[in-house]
């Protein structure tokens, strides 16, 4: 799919339905799918029935497109993989699951040499390959069925609220584009110089500085709570609290400081 819309620029209507039945061929023929949302909500278990599989659908087209939305800035999309890999590798070694472990590691490897020619330095001051919309899908579609499968079963390696975290500043950018776009009359999948990182190079941070600013945030709190051992419901709230907080506040981060 990726592949294809790097050659034909395809519409969003047909990407989308393009990831839906790519998302819908993972459940079917690998099984892969949301049986359980763990305690978000309550103490208990939410089940999901039979809204596993449009849920699952929703989660791994959600991932997909919060991958693709940052790849607008060199190094950025990959390096916010590396670090969802990171600690899906960290927490898979520890529960002894090896061969995922070893899978992340590999990918991460691969990754880490693809960012060598992918991000600036000051000897580069242009990448010199990028991901195209083939590496950002497919990076997007490994990570979602990665955190799907992390968190199902009869012994997960983590809760599915840590999924949230562990992919949380792409999903804060993602949710917050697809509210507000449609709400100024625009459409949510539009490009647009409206993406924090291209809210964070309006205020005069560098290429470098915003991919580790947004780097550096992305997951550690997640990881925090769950060494903290915080109930999967409290880490939720917390996740929707930075949320709305992010949502109210981020049209003041893209305005410039007033001389």
């Amino acid at each position: 799919m990726g592949t294809v819309d790097d050659a034909r620029e395809l519409t969003p209507f047909i990407r989308m339905t393009g990831h839906s039945l790519l998302a819908l061929a993972m459940v079917i023929v690998a099984g892969v799918e949301l049986n359980s949302l763990g305690s978000l909500l309550f103490s208990s278990p939410i089940d999901l029935g039979i809204f596993s599989i449009p849920v699952t659908v929703f989660a791994t087209v959600g991932v997909l497109n919060a991958i693709n939305m940052p790849d607008g800035v060199d190094g950025l999309s990959g390096g916010l993989v590396i670090v969802s890999l990171s600690f899906i590798a960290l927490l898979s070694y520890g529960n002894g699951q090896l061969v995922t472990a070893s899978f992340c590691t590999i990918m991460i490897c691969s990754i880490l040499a693809f960012l060598n020619l992918n991000f600036r330095r000051p000897w580069h001051k242009k990448a010199l390959i990028y991901l195209g919309d083939a590496g950002s899908t497919m990076l997007g579609f490994m990570l979602a069925w990665l955190l799907i499968t992390g968190t199902q079963g009869m012994t997960p390696t983590f809760s599915p609220v840590y999924a949230f975290w562990f992919l949380a500043i792409p999903l804060f950018d993602t949710v917050n584009l697809l509210i507000k776009r449609p709400l100024q009359g625009r459409s949510a999948f539009t490009p647009g110089n409206d993406h924090l990182h291209h809210m964070l190079l309006s205020r005069g941070f560098s290429v470098g500085q915003t991919v580790m600013l947004i780097l550096g945030m992305a997951g550690g709190i997640g990881l925090l709570g769950m060494r903290a051992g915080f109930e999967e419901y409290t880490m939720f709230q917390l996740f929707m609290v930075l949320f709305s907080l992010y949502f109210c506040f981020s049209d003041r981060i893209a305005k410039k400081p007033t001389p």
